[in-house]
């Protein structure tokens, strides 16, 4: 028999927990004494401290480590973009230097290399000087028996066109020549000098180059033979177009006569000479009180010339049919009713037109073609960019021959440069000691220096204009591009001509990332996420061994090889079978809905006896939704379609109601889900007890197929509705089919994302405590009540966080978009249509960009913003997976 316990033995039971207490709050730690009078038994050996010391130190360095090589990721890129918003920056290159002439200029032009300069005045007489000194070089008359009574230059080339009093015109080319010479014609005093060395020689100047080559340059000038107009009046204004489309010339004569002209050039093959053959039209210009225009352009590709008076009038003419021109449009390109039209001139390419008026203002004009043009050649001439004023009139403009970039001069000696394109005012110049104007303006060819000229002195500057074409507003915001209708985001950066304007709007490239994103995670998001729901809740533990391993290891396959299926195999097939794809994302889930319908028909016993071969239907019922999707697929085209879908994207036949048919489809059947579990299924719940299960089960079917064939009714009436009131979604939403599209790459993309998104659900769902799934079932709940109600929204949390993580996988994916996406930098919603995302653009044209050039800057650009993008989510993705560990602790 067991005694009690002695009122001793009590007291000591009680008093050790109050000894204890008062111990912790003395010290604020947990002590216990009895331990610390024992003493410690064991000592960690040595070795033990060193390795754990070495773990520290490892995880911390590796820690830190990381934090630094992703912070110097950020740095460097940082590093490399910022020049491109760096503004230009320009030095004066000492006092004036004078011009020793007393003829009015018409033209100024500067050598690639910056030593000389060139003038040529109205009477035809041209001048070299040397830019450093102002020293004249050479002077000779370009046509010693009469003297020009108009002329017209080119930016590039050389090239040059001179109309006469007689009625006559000749083309000609006036241009820097270059040639190395032998240092034994070299005077002495030159022999001996250093690389570097400019000194004058012979009419032009030698430079001792870094190879050790006398470089000599002269300005030179070479004139083709006369050729008469007809008929014969003196040549008032005349411009010219040199190209692969020919040479091509408008001459205005004194008789308010527009010549349109052009020179085609024979070669005798026997005889090597060549001949001139003009082919010419004429068409009388509209006299302005009784004054000829005071401009005349003709555009690069020769198709169209543009006369304007000062008061801003102005007349285009289409001059495609040589021998028939015709006036298409009248415009006013100085639409202040005070404004004068004191400067015009063609950026590179002669196909923006630059004016300059009489308040300051400098504006760019080019040619569309909306749809509502009025004009016969369905073109019209607009403002495309208004560049910032200035306080006096515009006497002088110029276009650098390699970029966008131009020059204006104004009444109060200042020169400003611009770039068309991003409507930027690059530099504000202002010669130091003097105000009055130069109307003569000439961009160096490398862009590295600005020269303006007056009839009596030259203003040089060095110029360094970095990057001119990219601002914020340019590489986020709308542009309007020549040629375009209205202001659009584009991404082109290369084209093969040299007058192409370069595009480098980003967000195309962000819209192709986020389309991809979005198609990708529309497919994996809810596989992954229902497959993580099954195997964590449902399946056996023997068979999640199995199951769980096998999905992560699809996460092993190289996106070069799924790239590779999806361009080459995937996108074809795709192709082939489209209707029947469209067919089975229905049939295929239907299937499985009905197969579950029709399992309850088994008696109980008989599915007791087969509960564990219920995982075994399922194919069973996928392959008869992928039969059913293969046979229905045909009606489907000639249902929606109008027979055939190709034609039908297009826009040729059939109407939009059965895209929306299929677009409001989900959204019917989840209503009708809706309305049946609120007002059908609750009324039917009290009848349930008394009947029998093959009862139960054919109800339950009825009430299945009834669903069903509201679902269907309630998306043909929301498409009816939808086609009046929004009207056809082709070109929005679907459109024109393109082999490599969206949909191909969301479903191989969504193939590479679902391993992690699931293996993450996976482990979100399985850290649920069981007490949680215990207290659901104890209640009464099925399993899959309690893995909905319970068990998801525990784990929504890991779940978010499994969905950010998988989104900035799909960000950054570049081998799969490169090679199923079609590669093209649209903003296009259209399913059917390719894109290009960030990374495959840096993939593809890094290898080709200039270090150190504007495209390859904007493609670190593009990597930055890619950079952002992902960071942003991962850091979404750790904040959402810290909480949920916060509340699963606290579970």
């Amino acid at each position: 028999m067991r005694s009690k316990p002695s009122a001793k033995c009590k007291f000591e039971l009680h008093a050790f927990p109050v000894a204890l207490f008062q111990s912790c709050t003395a010290t604020g730690r947990f002590v216990d004494n009895s331990r610390q009078q024992r003493g410690r038994r064991h000592t960690t050996r040595w070795s033990v401290r060193v390795a754990d010391r070495v773990a520290r130190w490892t995880i911390a360095i590796g820690g830190v480590g990381t934090i630094l090589a992703v912070s110097f990721v950020a740095i460097f890129l940082a590093w490399v973009v910022m020049p491109l918003f760096r503004g230009a920056s320009a030095d004066f290159e000492g006092q004036e230097r004078p011009v020793r002439t007393g003829r009015k200029l018409c033209h100024l032009g500067v050598d690639a290399y910056g030593h000389m300069a060139w003038t040529c005045d109205v009477a035809g007489v041209a001048r070299s000087y040397r830019l450093t000194t102002g020293n004249l070089l050479s002077e000779s008359r370009l046509f010693p028996e009469r003297e020009p009574s108009a002329a017209s230059f080119s930016l590039r080339d050389g090239q040059a066109i001179f109309g006469f009093p007689d009625g006559t015109i000749r083309i000609g080319k006036l241009d820097f020549a270059t040639e190395f010479l032998d240092a034994a014609r070299l005077p002495a005093a030159l022999r001996n000098a250093t690389p570097g060395h400019v000194a004058e020689h012979r009419g032009g100047v030698v430079e001792f180059t870094d190879e050790r080559q006398w470089r000599w340059q002269r300005l030179v000038f070479e004139a083709e033979p006369a050729l008469p107009l007809k008929p014969p009046g003196r040549v008032h204004r005349v411009d010219a177009s040199f190209g692969s489309h020919g040479r091509i010339f408008v001459a205005l004569d004194e008789h308010f006569k527009l010549h349109i002209g052009k020179v085609v050039r024979r070669k005798n093959l026997l005889t090597g000479k060549t001949t001139a053959k003009l082919q010419e039209g004429v068409v009388d210009v509209p006299a302005r009180n009784g004054r000829l225009p005071d401009h005349l352009a003709l555009t690069g590709l020769g198709d169209a010339a543009v006369v304007a008076w000062s008061d801003g009038t102005a007349l285009r003419f289409n001059v495609r049919s040589i021998r028939n021109p015709v006036l298409v449009e009248e415009i006013d390109l100085t639409p202040e009713s005070d404004a004068r039209l004191t400067a015009l001139a063609f950026l590179i390419g002669k196909t923006s037109l630059v004016t300059g008026d009489s308040q300051g203002r400098v504006r760019v004009w080019f040619r569309i073609k909306p749809d509502n043009a009025t004009t016969s050649d369905g073109a019209r001439l607009v403002m495309g960019h208004d560049l910032p004023a200035a306080r006096s009139a515009v006497v002088g403009l110029t276009a650098s021959p390699r970029s966008r970039m131009l020059a204006a001069s104004y009444a109060d000696g200042s020169v400003r440069l611009f770039h068309a394109t991003s409507e930027q005012l690059l530099l504000d110049l202002h010669a130091p000691s003097t105000d009055t104007p130069t109307p003569f303006l000439a961009i160096g060819p490398k862009e590295d220096r600005i020269v303006a000229a007056s009839d009596d002195r030259f203003d040089v500057w060095s110029i360094d204009v970095r990057h001119p074409e990219t601002t914020m507003s340019s590489v986020f915001g709308k542009v309007w591009y020549e040629g375009y209708t209205a202001p659009e985001h584009v991404w082109q950066s290369s084209s093969g001509s040299d007058d192409f304007e370069p595009k480098y709007g980003l967000m195309p490239l962000v819209f192709g990332t986020v389309k991809a994103t979005l198609y990708s995670l529309l497919l994996a998001v809810p596989l992954a996420w229902l497959a993580a729901v099954y195997t964590s809740e449902f399946m056996t533990a023997r068979a999640r061994r199995v199951v769980k391993p096998t999905i992560e290891m699809m996460a092993s396959l190289p996106s070069v090889v799924l790239g590779f299926l999806a361009a080459l195999v995937f996108a074809p097939w795709v192709e082939r079978v489209l209707p029947e794809m469209l067919a089975a994302t229905f049939t295929v889930p239907y299937g499985i809905l009905l197969g579950a319908y029709l399992w309850q028909f088994l008696p109980s016993h008989a599915a007791a006896r087969f509960a564990r071969l219920r995982i075994y239907a399922v194919p069973i019922a996928i392959a008869a939704g992928i039969c059913s999707a293969w046979q229905f697929g045909p009606l489907l085209e000639r249902w929606m379609f109008a027979g055939d879908w190709k034609a039908w994207l297009d826009g040729q036949i059939g109407t939009g109601t059965g895209a929306w048919c299929f677009i409001s489809l989900p959204a019917s059947s989840l209503a009708t889900v809706w309305c049946v579990a609120r007002y059908v299924t609750p009324r039917l719940r009290d009848r349930y007890g008394r009947w029998n299960m093959t009862l139960f089960a054919s109800v339950d079917l009825v009430k299945f197929l009834v669903a069903s064939l509201l679902a269907l009714a309630l998306a043909y009436a929301a498409a009816l509705a939808l086609e009046a009131v929004v009207g056809d979604p082709r070109g929005v939403m679907v459109g024109t089919y393109i082999q490599r599209n969206a949909l191909v790459v969301g479903l191989v993309m969504g193939f590479a994302v679902i391993p992690i998104i699931y293996t993450l659900s996976d482990d979100a769902l399985s850290a649920v405590p069981d007490t949680l799934r215990a207290g659901s079932l104890a209640t009464g709940a099925t399993r899959w009540q309690t893995a909905i109600r319970i068990v998801v929204p525990t784990a929504m949390s890991g779940l978010f966080s499994a969905l950010m993580v998988g989104l900035g996988r799909a960000v950054g994916e570049t081998m799969i978009v490169l090679m199923a996406a079609g590669n093209t930098p649209i903003m296009d919603w259209n399913v059917f249509n390719g894109f290009r995302t960030l990374s495959a653009n840096i993939a593809v044209e890094l290898p080709e960009a200039v270090v150190g050039s504007t495209h390859y800057r904007m493609l670190f650009v593009a990597a930055l913003v890619l950079f952002a993008m992902t960071f942003v989510i991962n850091t979404i993705a750790e904040i959402v997976r810290i909480r949920f560990r916060k509340k699963a602790v606290e579970l």
